[in-house]
Formats: C-alpha cells, sequence, structure tokens
C-alpha cells in the first residue's frame, strides 16, 4: 500500500522502469495478486531454505513498468548461501610483541574472505590498530554537512529552542553515537576536532551546549548504573562497591589502553562527580 501510494503521488516513481526491492521476506503463502502493482510486471525470487539454509529473511522482487517493456520473463532463479560472503570481512587485532609470519585467510565454502583495515559495525568504525581516527574523522565530516541545515534555519530567524532541539536530533546524535565506547581511547587532537563542532554549533545556535565529554560522562555513569542493577549482566562483576556502598572500586589497570576503556570510566568518573553513582537510600 506504502508503495502504490509514493506511486501515485511521486511523478519520478511513476515514471520509473524498473523497481527492485531487496530482503521482502515474501514466502510461498503470499500470493502475486496480494503485491502487484497497475502497470507493471512483477517478477519476485523468494528465499528458499533448500539452497541456502535459512527459512527467514532475503527475497527479491522486481517491478517492470509496461510502458518500457511488454515482454518481461523470469530466465532463471538461483539462491546461494554464499551470496552472503559479499558482505564479510575479515579484520585482524594483533597487538602481540613478536609477529612472526602472516594470519591465514578465513575461508566459507572454499573462498578467501576479504581482509580489511577497517570496518563499520552498528555506525561505528573499527580499525585494526584499535585507534578512532577514522571513526571520529566520519562523524566529524557528517556533523558538518547537518550543520549547513542548521545554519538555514538560523537564516530563516527560527528560535533557539527549535536551533537547540535541531542540533541535539541532527548533530549531538551523531557527534555521541556509541561514545561510551571509543570516546574515551580518542587522541587530544580527535577530541579537540569533536568539540569545535560543538562551538560552532554554539555560535549558530547563540546558545551553551552541552560539551562531548560531559555527554559521555552522565552515559558512563548511567550505564554502570544499570549494569550495577542488573545480577545477571556479564559484566555485573566488574562493578563492586567500596565499603561505604557510595562509590565504585576502580580497576587495576597496567596499559592506558585499558584504562581509558569504558569499564574503568565510571569508577574514575564516580570518584570526581559530586552526585554519587548509588543512593544511600
Amino acid at each position: 500500500d506504502e508503495i502504490r501510494l509514493r506511486i501515485i503521488h511521486r511523478k519520478r516513481l511513476l515514471n520509473c522502469k524498473v523497481m527492485i526491492f531487496t530482503e521482502t521476506w515474501l514466502n510461498s503463502g503470499i500470493p502475486d495478486n496480494a503485491i502487484e502493482l497497475a502497470g507493471r510486471d512483477t517478477l519476485r525470487a523468494d528465499r528458499t531454505a533448500d539452497e541456502s539454509g535459512k527459512t527467514r529473511g532475503g527475497g527479491l522482487c522486481i517491478y517492470v513498468n509496461k510502458a518500457w517493456c511488454t515482454n518481461s520473463v523470469i530466465v532463471g532463479i538461483h539462491c546461494s548461501a554464499n551470496l552472503e560472503f559479499l558482505m564479510t570481512k575479515e579484520l585482524i587485532v594483533d597487538f602481540r610483541k613478536e609477529r612472526g609470519g602472516t594470519h591465514d585467510p578465513i575461508h566459507i565454502n572454499g573462498m578467501a574472505v576479504e581482509r580489511v583495515p577497517s570496518f563499520k559495525f552498528l555506525g561505528t568504525h573499527i580499525s585494526e590498530d584499535l585507534s578512532w581516527t577514522t571513526n571520529t574523522s566520519s562523524l566529524v565530516k557528517k556533523a558538518h554537512q547537518r550543520l549547513f541545515f542548521l545554519r538555514t534555519l538560523k537564516k530563516n530567524q527560527l528560535s533557539s529552542a527549535i536551533l537547540v532541539n535541531f542540533y541535539r536530533c541532527a548533530v549531538e546524535s551523531i557527534l555521541t553515537n556509541c561514545v561510551t565506547a571509543w570516546y574515551g581511547s580518542c587522541s587530544v587532537a580527535e577530541r579537540k576536532a569533536l568539540q569545535r563542532v560543538v562551538k560552532t554549533a554554539q555560535r549558530i545556535t547563540g546558545t551553551p551546549l552541552s560539551a562531548i565529554e560531559d555527554i559521555q560522562r552522565k552515559r558512563c555513569l548511567r550505564r554502570a548504573r544499570g549494569i550495577l542493577k542488573d545480577s545477571s549482566h556479564p559484566a555485573h562483576r566488574l562493578f563492586s562497591l567500596l565499603p561505604s556502598g557510595r562509590r565504585l572500586r576502580c580497576l587495576r589497570t597496567r596499559t592506558s589502553r585499558l584504562r581509558n576503556s569504558f569499564f574503568p570510566r565510571p569508577s574514575i568518573y564516580n570518584g570526581h562527580s559530586t552526585f554519587p553513582l548509588v543512593n544511600s537510600s
């Protein structure tokens, strides 16, 4: 129904010659007449459990405009589990002091998986050396693009409240994506680059905005509270209270990489915080 409405109200879709939809999740229980579009031939290839080994997801559906092609037929259908091989990448994180030899590649059904220096996982770029330069530069670039829209709203003389709301939704949400995981290990230059975006937004909105470091501090403490309350959490044992019952015991760390990671940070933040992590009540 949504596609039908879009075709009616959008001329670009109405004149489109071919429309291809992936991950349709169509199966044999859904007839063709339930998904047909007026003036278009429907060609579909559903995922089959026998060939792909999976019973959920997948599927392909193609709509061909009859005004452009009047004789479209299916020549062949192929379903293979190897198609997901194209989306599989190998990332090696190796901090051994003695790195003798090379790592053998991973093979899936006889094909070697592509090895990459960095990989984007859930919106965060993870590098093989566990540095966050690639991730930070990507976030800063995307945030600068959104600042253009913030300036446009400013030129149209919108109120500061609307500008701040837009900043928090469109810019701050990008800069603080998974901030508890990577911000603690960022370099000074990377932190300054992130904060420059905030300062630019402050000049546009004319309103003080929260620093990235303050947001990360609050989120670390909030996440630590949730883990401390949930005894079934796998990381619950990493958070223990001091005899006072108000402060967290700091984990023993020998490297700056571990000290700057998520688990030691709440203990450090809580030790310098005016508000305790756990209420005495």
